[in-house]
């Protein structure tokens, strides 16, 4: 028994002594370590940094695996930056000022599974983006500014499961953007100005064979031509409603038109430009977080049916906002606060009418 007891208190020793948590000081942004046997570095924390990195900082171990860079200001994805990082399996860098992916950015990381590259300022995703993520999992671009995505984005990320390209600028897809992507089981694509014409049948096609788990459908929307916009991109076994792929189904072959569309009414209005934040107007009440947006309510039956947003009361530091649902009333609207180039969810939006405070602005 004595002996089972040292072994007990031996084993604990050795697990106590192996893994322990270092802070690096000095006058640069700081990280939080924890640390194995022999100076194996698991997992460094460098969000939220005060002064905020603005570059993958490289006085981190080489043998790290889990890197979480979330909320600083870097700017770029460099391959000098992460090739000396090949034990990655981890990699969060969400909600930075990222705009530019060198080619090949990636090519090191053979061993990344998870990518976080949300709240960003990508404008688009090219084939040599994501060279060498042979493993890569799970890969998170919700958020950004993506307007292209080429059609063999994907092709050397073989093993991914979920994709996130929701609340981007993205209107068009080619048919075989996600094939040949056989794990593929969640692809969120919802709040995307989905241009719904011929060229898009394709995509549309693929997307009504694919079995999406998070099932977000409804909130994926024609945002033009005009003819089309609110009209649902898929049916899936809803009655009474228009979508996109029935219709562009009857008119269009080969990516062009065989039949001369007629005029369809909308279900809305096309009255503004897309916007200019990563995320759609439904969801950012304001383009740049400060400045509260006002449109004009018009009673059902009236041509203008897009979600209103009234401020009813203000002081320096809450609001409350008078949020209107247009007809159809539709439960898929949320409430977002847009700051600082970043997109925040307040509420979902559950009535036709309601009154919300908005407190820390």
């Amino acid at each position: 028994m004595a002996g089972r007891r040292w072994a007990a208190t031996s084993a604990l020793c050795v697990c106590v002594a192996a893994v322990s948590l270092l802070h690096t000081g000095g006058g640069r942004a700081d990280c939080w370590l924890i640390e194995g046997d022999k100076g194996f570095v698991w997992l460094a924390i460098c969000s939220q940094n005060q002064p905020p990195y603005e570059s993958i900082p490289q006085q981190i171990n080489s043998t790290i695996v889990d890197l979480r860079l979330n909320d600083n200001k870097i700017k770029s994805v460099q391959y000098a930056s992460l090739s000396r990082f090949g034990n990655l399996t981890y990699l969060n860098l969400t909600k930075n000022e990222i705009s530019y992916i060198e080619d090949g950015a990636f090519s090191g990381q053979f061993n990344l599974q998870v990518l976080q590259l949300g709240y960003n300022r990508l404008r688009n995703l090219t084939e040599v983006s994501l060279r060498g993520l042979g493993k890569l999992e799970y890969l998170y671009l919700q958020a950004n500014l993506i307007e292209s995505v080429t059609p063999n984005a994907f092709w050397e990320c073989p093993n991914i499961v979920n994709i996130d390209l929701s609340m981007n600028r993205i209107q068009r897809l080619d048919s075989n953007t996600f094939r040949g992507l056989n794990k593929l089981s969640v692809c969120e694509l919802y709040s995307n100005p989905f241009y719904c014409s011929c060229e898009l049948l394709g995509f549309l096609q693929w997307l009504e064979a694919f079995t999406n788990m998070t099932r977000t459908y409804d909130r994926m929307q024609c945002d033009s031509p005009p003819d089309y916009t609110g009209y649902y991109l898929l049916g899936q076994g809803r009655t009474g409603y228009r979508n996109a792929l029935s219709m562009l189904s009857s008119l269009c072959t080969g990516g062009s038109y065989t039949v001369i569309p007629r005029f369809i009414p909308p279900r809305y209005q096309v009255t503004t430009a897309p916007s200019e934040s990563p995320c759609s107007e439904e969801e950012c009440s304001s383009g740049d977080g400060t400045t509260p947006q006002f449109s004009l309510f018009t009673p059902i039956g009236e041509t203008e049916v897009r979600p209103n947003i009234q401020v009813k009361h203000l002081n320096h530091n809450s609001a409350v906002l008078t949020v209107q649902i247009p007809y159809p009333f539709s439960k898929m609207y949320i409430l977002s606060q847009f700051e600082n180039g970043f997109s925040s969810m307040i509420t979902k939006l559950r009535k036709k009418e309601e009154n919300i405070t908005v407190s820390n602005l």
